[in-house]
């Protein structure tokens, strides 16, 4: 029986060292040919700033949601105490609104502070009231939403809405970054029409019978 690699007799073969590697397959050839003219440093930066600005909006949302269930939870199972308002600050940057407030409180003797927002996120409209009603966490007293709707962790920069739209911005052109570093050059451009070919081997235009027949009776 004849091994299944054998040609077989009459077939030529090639002398030895100078034969050809097997190809890949057409649709491999293609994937390295379009990884070869993905523009790397593109696509790098444009993959870059879309995880940044995702994470960014999802972090955000995620984190709104989170104080407002905190709210929520002691505003129904908190234990009410007074606290003193001190030292409004403009803290441009550090968290969804301008001014903070200091509020101080005694819970089981133990004296805690901690400085929140004074207001919304637009900051405060008016000054604020010299004390202020806070719930507290009855097993984690450091932890409390206060009367103008503020938990004690609102001072931070993912707790602003602002967040969301700006992060799906730079995702957004992120994502553009990347579509133009992977798709090929001209892929969107009108083709160029051939040239009309001159000389004696150009095209004719072919002309029907009852055209040749006005072009004679013109003559």
């Amino acid at each position: 029986m004849r091994p299944p690699d054998d040609p077989g007799p009459g077939t030529p073969v090639p002398p030895a060292g100078t034969r050809r590697p097997a190809r890949a397959p057409g649709r491999w050839r293609g994937l390295r040919s379009g990884l070869r003219g993905i523009r790397r440093g593109g696509a790098a930066l444009g993959l870059v700033l879309l995880v940044a600005g995702l994470t960014n909006a999802v972090a955000t949302g995620a984190y709104k949601w989170h104080l407002h269930a905190k709210a929520e939870r002691l505003r129904a199972d908190g234990v009410p105490v007074r606290a003193s308002v001190t030292d409004r600050r403009d803290t441009v940057g550090r968290g969804g609104g301008t001014d903070t407030v200091q509020v101080w409180y005694d819970y089981e003797g133990v004296r805690h502070n901690e400085r929140i927002l004074c207001g919304s996120a637009g900051g405060c409209l008016r000054d604020p009231p010299e004390e202020m009603t806070l719930w507290v966490d009855p097993e984690r007293p450091g932890e409390f939403v206060a009367a103008n709707g503020n938990t004690d962790d609102s001072v931070y920069f993912l707790n602003s809405w602002g967040g969301i739209p700006f992060g799906l911005l730079v995702a957004a052109a992120g994502g553009a970054f990347v579509f133009a570093a992977v798709v090929p050059t001209g892929m969107f451009d009108r083709p160029t029409p051939a040239p009309p070919r001159r000389g004696p081997g150009r095209d004719r235009v072919r002309r029907t019978r009852s055209a040749r027949s006005r072009a004679r009776g013109r003559r």
